[in-house]
């Protein structure tokens, strides 16, 4: 986990510890407290998409080596 989740982790442990009912919506989500269901844990899903490498983007941005220069 990243620093920047382990709030909503605490939270969401503690919550559930004392028998409260939390709402955690997504960021933008609108949400009416009265009628929120469970807490689903969105921020690991954020965080699994952040791990996935990124894509070798090197060899379409590399000029060949015959290529003359400048470029015109």
């Amino acid at each position: 986990m990243h620093a920047w989740d382990q709030p909503a982790e605490a939270l969401l442990e503690s919550g559930a510890k004392a028998g409260a009912r939390l709402v955690m919506p997504r960021l933008g989500e609108p949400v009416e407290p009265a009628h929120a269901g469970r807490v689903a844990p969105w921020w690991r899903a954020v965080d699994a998409a952040a791990r996935e490498p990124e894509p070798d983007t090197t060899a379409a941005t590399t000029l060949h080596k015959a290529m003359p220069w400048p470029i015109d």
